[in-house]
């Protein structure tokens, strides 16, 4: 049972004309609802993000991008940990083994929950450079591939909605040398 604070009866000519007895109720301030006040007061003192800085959600609560590029960062983490792992010492030690396994299953249920949220790997190697897509880090010659082509991804590139999330950072074939206008 909640406590009252500063709780009076009513007196009957504080009634509204016209209401009968059984309608009529006097709300008592209980600590709950001064507690309610309270904590929404609190809330609305929340402080706000540094300036410059994105919220991780709009008002409508749907991810910005500065949340999901966090997502893709720990996605990051968890492709570096699988690709440094060494096979060998993994499968001799149990604890290990459960250690990747459940590392896995992380990167798997971040990677499913990015896709939810409509985030998606663009496709790299193997295709033309794009400047809006990709940052060159490296220019390596590799006859397989064309001239402008991407031949490995260091960090992957992510499109949200049709749009460029992050630019993935990719080694490249040498452009074709221009050719000069014969005089």
């Amino acid at each position: 049972m909640s406590s009252s604070r500063d709780y009076t009866p009513y007196h009957e000519e504080s009634r509204p004309k016209g209401l009968p007895q059984s309608e009529y109720t006097r709300v008592a301030w209980t600590d709950e609802i001064w507690n309610g006040i309270r904590a929404h007061l609190e809330e609305a003192r929340a402080p706000l993000p540094p300036p410059g800085e994105q919220p991780m959600r709009d008002p409508e609560g749907k991810p910005t991008k500065r949340m999901l590029l966090e997502m893709i960062s720990i996605l990051d983490g968890f492709e570096r940990l699988i690709s440094l792992a060494d096979k060998d010492s993994i499968e001799s030690t149990p604890l290990l083994k459960n250690w990747m396994t459940s590392i896995r299953g992380l990167h798997r249920r971040m990677g499913k929950a990015l896709e939810r949220l409509g985030v998606r790997p663009a496709p790299s190697v193997g295709r033309p450079f794009d400047a809006h897509l990709h940052e060159a880090v490296e220019v390596r010659q590799d006859p397989r591939f064309p001239p402008g082509t991407v031949i490995e991804v260091r960090e992957k590139p992510y499109r949200w909605g049709g749009q460029t999330l992050r630019v993935g950072k990719v080694v490249v074939t040498p452009k074709a040398p221009r050719k000069s206008p014969v005089l």
